[in-house]
């Protein structure tokens, strides 16, 4: 088990160097067309921001794997719901109502409802006796509803999808029936027609999807040439750190287009080295929660994150190379965003709550075999 601590250390560093040094890189664009900000502010909030995460991740460890699984329904679900109804009641920004101000503090309630949701998902999957109909697919479904809802009104239609692939991904790890995914599929495009339909869907949202399909010229587009343009210039070494042009023209290179610019900078070795560290890492998450934990709901969760991060990690780099229409979705551990690194960080912290509190119940066993 060291030597997997020891790997997950080691590309967790990757994605933080990467993420501090080119929040700092890309702040540097943002200072330019913007005067009354610096470059330094950006990397100052993302690191105030990983601190907090890591201090939650030590309070997970602290509390250990099994209390959190215990706490899922009783606590971590109900909480979720209150906090995303409470969202609702708070000041909007450009039109959407994402966002809990508490002093100087911002919190982006839907990102800790994707780890809550992993939480409660491992939980319940993890203790059902039967997999049938009911427990492997209309429970988990009725579960994320409430969630998904009130996250999609906000509107935040990008992390709904998000939470929807993260319930299917629980619901396969967990055993369900492939008659059932495939149900489940049609259930998923018949309410997005009905919402569709009904005029539910934003048009800004239906505009990123129609931009993408045709082509047509628009903000949108605009975005994602800029960003193919400057991975493309980085060429096989990049230009250096600092040294990027295409950036200043990416309106939000310190997040979601973050890869392009590490592609403009560091070429087509740097985010080679970025992209076989997600694999490392996903890989080495998942080899941990197939040897590491005794109980299923342990095993699930572990395996449940990685595929988490897999998946948003995929969309991120998918909307920088022109793959999939922009969706606001950041870069795992590397994208500036203090909602999305304290929740990521919380998240892995359960991670290592789970495998440590294994380890010490194997010594436990071991001490009370030798007396």
């Amino acid at each position: 088990m060291k030597k997997t601590y020891l790997m997950l250390a080691l590309f967790t560093s990757i994605f933080l160097i990467f993420g501090f040094v080119f929040i700092y890189s890309a702040g540097i664009s943002m200072e330019a067309r913007h005067p009354d900000v610096s470059a330094s502010e950006f990397l100052e909030k993302q690191l105030i921001a990983f601190a907090i995460g890591l201090a939650g991740a030590l309070v997970m460890i602290y509390l250990k794997g099994s209390w959190h699984f215990r706490k899922a329904f009783t606590i971590y679900y109900p909480l979720t719901l209150i906090l995303l109804v409470a969202v609702l009641f708070f000041a909007d920004r450009g039109g959407s109502h994402r966002w809990l101000d508490i002093g100087s503090l911002s919190l982006q309630i839907s990102e800790f409802a994707k780890i809550s949701l992993l939480m409660v998902l491992a939980s319940y999957l993890g203790n059902i006796k039967k997999r049938s109909f009911l427990n492997t697919f209309l429970i988990p479904i009725g579960l994320v509803l409430p969630i998904a809802f009130l996250v999609f009104i906000e509107p935040d239609l990008s992390t709904t999808g998000i939470l929807v692939a993260i319930t299917f991904v629980m619901m396969i790890v967990g055993g369900i029936k492939l008659r059932y995914i495939l149900l489940a599929i049609v259930l998923g495009v018949l309410i997005i027609l009905i919402l569709y339909s009904g005029g539910f869907i934003k048009p800004y949202q239906l505009e990123r999807i129609t931009l993408f399909l045709t082509s047509i010229t628009g903000e949108e587009h605009e975005q994602v040439s800029y960003s193919i343009m400057a991975i493309s210039s980085g060429g096989l070494l990049g230009k250096g750190l600092g040294m990027g042009l295409v950036k200043y023209y990416l309106p939000v290179s310190y997040s979601d287009f973050i890869f392009a610019v590490i592609g403009e900078e560091l070429g087509l070795i740097g985010i080679l080295v970025l992209m076989l560290a997600y694999v490392g890492f996903i890989r080495e998450l998942i080899l941990a929660g197939l040897k590491g934990p005794s109980k299923l709901e342990g095993k699930l969760y572990i395996i449940g994150f990685a595929l988490y991060i897999m998946i948003q990690a995929t969309i991120n780099i998918a909307v920088n190379l022109g793959l999939f229409p922009p969706t606001g979705v950041t870069l795992p551990f590397v994208s500036s965003g203090g909602s999305s690194i304290m929740s990521l960080m919380i998240g892995y912290g359960l991670v290592f709550a789970i495998l440590i509190e294994k380890e010490e119940e194997n010594k436990a066993s071991e001490t009370h075999e030798k007396t």
